[in-house]
This record gives C-alpha cells, structure tokens and sequence, in this order.
C-alpha cells in the first residue's frame, strides 16, 4: 500500500472573509461550498480505524465560517483517539460579541487543542483586529491548550521592509496578552502575492525540473504518502491530484484502491520529476502556462490541471 495515513487536512471553505494580497491561493470570495460534516465524520472514523492518525488539521478560506462543521470533525477526531486536532484562522467570522464567545466555548468543548491565528499587516487590511483579539480572548478564557499567533512575512522576519515592521506591531499587541508567535512562514510567490507583491520576490530563476518527487519542503512521494487533504467538494488529494471522493466513495477504499504506477501521469512524476511530467504532457498535446513557476512543484501542479482539463473536456 502506497499511503500509511498519519494526518487528515480538510479544507472547510474555500470562502474567507479576508482579500488578502499576499494569499497564494488567489482571490477568495464570502461565499461558497463547504465540507459535509456527516461525510467528514464517516471519513475520519473509517481512517482511524486503519491508521494511528497523529493529527486533523482544518483551515481554508476561512473554516469558522462553518463552526458547527469544524466543531463535528474535531470532536470525532477526539473521540476517535487523535491525539492533534488544529485549526487555522484569521479569527474573524462574525462581529457579533455573544457568537464569537459561543464559538470558542464550543470549540474547547470540541476538544480543539491547538489553534494558529493568522495575524499580520496583509490580514488585518481586511480583517478588523478587535473581533479577533475578542476571539482570542474567549479562547484563552475557555481554556485552549494551545493558541499562537501565526504571521505572514514578506522575504523574511529579518527583512527590513513596511509591511514586516507592521506585521511585527500586530504580533506585540497579542504577546502582550500572552499569547505568542510561531516563526510564521515567508510568503510564496504565487496567487494573489505574485499579482500585488511581485517587486519583493527575486525574478525567477532556471528551474531545476529533474529534482525528485517529495524533495521539496512540506512534500512527500506520490508513492509515500502520510498525509492528504480533504476537499469541499469531497475530493482527497495529494498534491496537485485528486485520487478519490468521500462523497461517492468510502475513504478507506480511496486509500487502499490507490496506485500511484497505474497512473501516468503521477508515474512519469515518480519516475523523472516535473521534467519527466512535461514530457509526458507532451505525447497528449497538452502546454501548461508555467513561465511564472517558482518551483518544480509549481510545474508540477499547474502540468497536472492542464491534463485533467483536458481529459475532462473528451
């Protein structure tokens, strides 16, 4: 078997309450799909009866625009045993006082236990900080374990620049209360932060596209595999790829049915990295737009959605 399963990610919404500039994912909007949460609960019991699942993460968008959701998954993961159940948030789903309070009761009661909230300049453009320092508030006041301020730096902590010596304001204002800061992570250039914020990012340089499928940070082999991510729209996938749907499939089956060498796409990745992908794209006729790629798994990606559009359109 190809995937021994150790974390579940799940995309709540792909909806946020925040236009973030610097946000890879690009343009989000208020509304939209989210995650089934009798779906996400079957999911999760299936799997943990497989695997020794480590943690559950969700995030989006913005996940606690669906807190009764994100509450149902977190309490199954609980019940289920898995000792980490997270969530990443901007912290702002409602101005209204009482429902802010009500949401960090219930997801202490959930068995949340440990919590990023994304605070820095590119958030707080959108996002009124008082809602959020409320957020915290309730959540330190209801007991969280954990509970970390989360930043977004553009280059690096150490670089001299206005949106970082802002950012780094914002992070005092909740040290101050207590509560601190991971190390964040450096912006990437992609989405919405390559549109607004490209002048700050090094001009892209030659890509080295032979380099080994999971040698790039926070990636694994398509052939071993410890975590994926679960969808809205229920799809699980790895990477750039979706390998099955909880909502018409039975997680476990996804997992054990899954045999990254039968297919070609993902074998030519394993087999000669992106530049092997690129090849194989080549034989079905298929060019990606990849001049502005950062990454051999830039390529990767945006290869892979070329491939699948074409497929789906035959």
């Amino acid at each position: 078997m190809y995937i021994d399963l150790n974390r579940i990610e799940f995309v709540i919404t792909d909806a946020c309450s925040g236009k973030c500039k610097h946000c890879s994912a690009g343009e989000h909007t208020s509304v939209g799909a989210n995650v089934d949460a009798n779906a996400a609960i079957t999911a999760i019991k299936r799997l943990a009866g497989k695997f020794k699942i480590g943690s559950v993460m969700t995030f989006g968008g913005e996940p606690l625009l669906y807190a009764d959701t994100v509450c149902k998954i977190h309490a199954t993961a609980r019940d289920c045993g898995i000792p980490r159940r997270q969530i990443i948030t901007n912290g702002y789903f409602s101005h209204d006082g009482q429902k802010i309070d009500k949401v960090a009761e219930a997801l202490c009661a959930a068995g949340v236990n440990d919590i990023l909230l994304s605070v820095d300049v590119f958030h707080q453009e959108y996002i009124p900080l008082e809602p959020v320092a409320q957020f915290a508030d309730a959540l330190v006041k209801y007991g969280i374990p954990a509970l970390r301020v989360q930043p977004a730096w553009l280059v690096n902590e150490k670089h001299d620049n206005p949106y970082n010596s802002e950012t780094k304001r914002l992070v005092k204002l909740f040290s101050d209360k207590g509560i601190t800061a991971n190390d964040g992570n450096n912006i990437f250039p992609a989405g919405n932060a390559l549109k607004y914020l490209a002048e700050w990012f090094s001009p892209p340089k030659q890509l080295d596209l032979s380099v080994p499928c999971g040698s790039m940070p926070y990636t694994s082999r398509l052939d071993a595999i410890s975590c994926f991510c679960i969808n809205p729209n229920g799809d699980v996938t790895l990477c750039s790829i979706s390998i099955g749907n909880i909502y018409k499939q039975d997680a476990l089956d996804i997992v054990e049915s899954y045999d990254p060498y039968s297919i070609p796409a993902v074998r030519a990745v394993l087999d000669g990295g992106a530049a092997g992908l690129l090849r194989y794209a080549e034989t079905l006729g298929v060019a990606a737009e990849i001049s502005d790629c950062r990454s051999a798994c830039g390529v990767c990606r945006k290869t892979m959605t070329a491939i699948k559009d074409k497929s789906d359109a035959v």
